[in-house]
């Protein structure tokens, strides 16, 4: 973890002699995150976003040590919220752990809802922060733009999970130990991967995609300069989110139109109106007509 900011100056301060009272915390920058990368490391842990404003950390902790056993978590009063801010206050619940966590499942993004997708994308954003913090990743290991890499988003999806499940309660004491392992696997993946895309710390490039014969000619990647990564990563997810609607919605659409039409050939073969009219209950039989009833 990093330790305090560093007093500019030759000579030691006031602050700096036995006794005196303690520093600040590190105030916010202009892009509302704190100065320490420990302490972004934990907000983001706890489920805080680049760009929110900046919850009272030292409140959080009270409160959380005043609440007792019984006390709900989920719905603070006004005696345990005092010291937060107003947007940390209006989301506590997601920067609190879920009481009884859900079991460790692996994440299979071709097959995640919009939903589902969305909540699964800062989680992993969450993690990589902390990842690149605590183990000191290198952009040859870990590159801003991650999130339009397919294949590194498959690989720290799998590193998350199995950091998860490597420390769960009910976890076996040696499995941390083992995912330590798998992170070294990882890293060196991840360094494969990176150099063979090219992209850098300040510039992003396409995972090149190789044309098989019969298709189309792939364009060639164009470098794109990384300026701000969150606000890339804000706009990836809220485009990877809209993209899951409209295929969510189109499928909607197609099995309506077949209930439709099945439906209708359902009325077709019972001989029953195809609007309005009312006629024989679903389930009925429609009778034999002969041809002696037939004439009369």
């Amino acid at each position: 973890m990093s330790g305090p900011n560093d007093v500019s100056g030759s000579g030691p301060t006031e602050s700096d002699l036995p006794g005196s009272a303690p520093q600040a915390e590190p105030p916010a920058t202009q892009d509302g995150a704190p100065d320490d990368p420990s302490q972004a490391s934990l907000l983001r842990m706890l489920g805080w976003r680049p760009g929110d404003p900046l919850p009272d950390v030292d409140g959080l902790a009270d409160a959380l040590d005043e609440a007792g056993d019984d006390t709900d978590l989920s719905a603070p009063d006004s005696d345990h919220a005092q010291g937060l801010g107003n947007a940390a206050l209006a989301s506590t619940p997601d920067l609190l752990l879920p009481a009884e966590p859900e079991p460790v499942v692996p994440i299979n993004w071709n097959t995640l809802d919009a939903e589902r997708a969305e909540q699964e994308w800062w989680q992993l954003d969450a993690f990589v922060y902390w990842l690149r913090d605590d183990f000191g990743l290198t952009p040859q290991e870990l590159p801003p733009l991650w999130h339009r890499h397919p294949e590194l988003v498959w690989e720290l999806s799998a590193l998350r999970t199995s950091w998860l499940a490597a420390h769960a309660e009910d976890a076996h004491p040696g499995s941390p130990l083992m995912w330590l392992r798998d992170l070294g696997d990882s890293r060196r993946r991840l360094r494969d991967w990176v150099q063979r895309c090219g992209t850098t710390l300040t510039e992003d490039r396409p995972t090149r995609r190789t044309t098989w014969p019969g298709e189309q000619p792939a364009p060639s990647p164009v470098a794109v300069t990384v300026t701000d990564r969150a606000t890339d990563f804000a706009i990836f997810v809220a485009d990877d989110v809209a993209r899951r609607r409209r295929i969510e919605a189109d499928a909607q659409a197609e099995i309506e139109q077949a209930r439709a039409e099945r439906m209708s050939r359902l009325r077709r073969s019972w001989v029953l109106p195809t609007t309005g009219a009312e006629g024989p209950a679903p389930g009925a039989v429609a009778p034999d007509v002969t041809d002696e009833e037939d004439k009369s």
